[in-house]
């Protein structure tokens, strides 16, 4: 089991510790994981690196023996620091790419930091959204899932985040944490998207 008291980073000086966020902030991400995980989680996603990442890495590697766990940040020192005391498991990807992407022109063909994950063409497990953009990141989060995949939204009572609801069924709304799915007359509809979306990418980068 996960000791949480091991948890932590320094950054600018200062701790990052399981309660910087609250006193149950990182106790309530790891019930929400143990309940709700899917059975076979073999690929992960983060928008908003931090302290659950290091949870996630964990039980990445050790528990569900996992092929990818990606986080994204926009931070890159403040991505680096949080394993700079222990080196990230095989499986994590640290990924730190701009909010915006680049405007060059209308045919730019980078992504961003909520549609990079579509540059990889696959479906995700378990997607978590902790950063910036987040509603952004739901949509893309859309694409992503599975029938049977999991969405975590934190800081989900901010009105700001709630259009996420369009897309998704709840299936808990914790202390911290909004647990969700796809919702299921829309499954059919997002796969045959998210295809042509991968498709369209692929084009776009050969």
């Amino acid at each position: 089991m996960l000791d949480v008291n091991l948890l932590g980073f320094e950054f600018n000086g200062a701790r990052v510790a399981a309660n910087t966020y609250g006193y149950n902030y990182i106790n309530e991400f790891i019930r929400v994981i143990d309940t709700f995980a899917p059975a076979n989680v073999q690929a992960i996603l983060e928008w908003g690196s931090g302290l659950t990442s290091q949870v996630l890495a964990d039980y990445a590697a050790k528990q569900w023996k996992s092929e990818l766990f990606l986080t994204i940040d926009d931070n890159e020192i403040y991505q680096k620091s949080i394993f700079a005391a222990a080196a990230a498991p095989v499986c994590v990807s640290l990924k730190t790419i701009n909010l915006t992407g680049l405007c060059r022109s209308q045919e730019d063909p980078e992504l961003n930091y909520s549609t990079f994950p579509l540059s990889l063409g696959r479906k995700f497990d378990l997607l978590f959204i902790d950063g910036r953009r987040r509603v952004e990141c739901a949509f893309i989060a859309s694409l992503l899932a599975h029938e049977a995949s999991i969405i975590i939204m934190h800081d989900y009572r901010r009105a700001r985040y709630q259009p996420a609801r369009a897309l998704f069924e709840i299936v808990e709304d914790g202390q911290q944490f909004r647990v969700m799915r796809l919702h299921k007359p829309m499954v059919p509809l997002l796969a045959e998207t998210s295809e042509s979306v991968f498709a369209a990418l692929r084009d776009a980068s050969a």
